[in-house]
């Protein structure tokens, strides 16, 4: 789902790295072309990356196959563990964000 949303982005300056809102009239003041329509697109268009301020979607150490769980059905410790790349050190997979070698968990454990 994810994926589609990034692919369903259209080229305007409102998302160009080059542009940067007017807070008056909502126009787009562009580096390139000056004062623009947030609809307008030029040749310059460069996207903005996405970026997640409030923390959602961020994937986290407890989401990745390398984390392993240490804790056995503790609640208030849940998510207690290592990685198995990096660390010996136990932690909370939950308050770390994961590293540039992520992988994606294929199931989840239910307990």
């Amino acid at each position: 789902m994810r994926e589609e949303k990034i692919l369903k982005h259209e080229r305007s300056c409102k998302n160009c790295i080059k542009g940067t809102l007017i807070s008056v009239n909502g126009d787009i003041l562009c580096s390139i072309k000056g004062a623009v329509s947030p609809d307008y697109v030029c040749s310059k268009h460069r996207f903005m990356p996405i970026v997640q301020l409030s923390g959602e979607g961020r994937n986290k150490c407890a989401d990745c196959e390398f984390f392993i769980l240490m804790s056995e059905n503790k609640e208030e410790h849940k998510y207690i563990g290592l990685c198995q790349l990096f660390t010996v050190r136990q932690f909370n997979g939950l308050e770390k964000n994961a590293c540039s070698k992520f992988s994606k968990r294929n199931e989840r454990e239910v307990s």
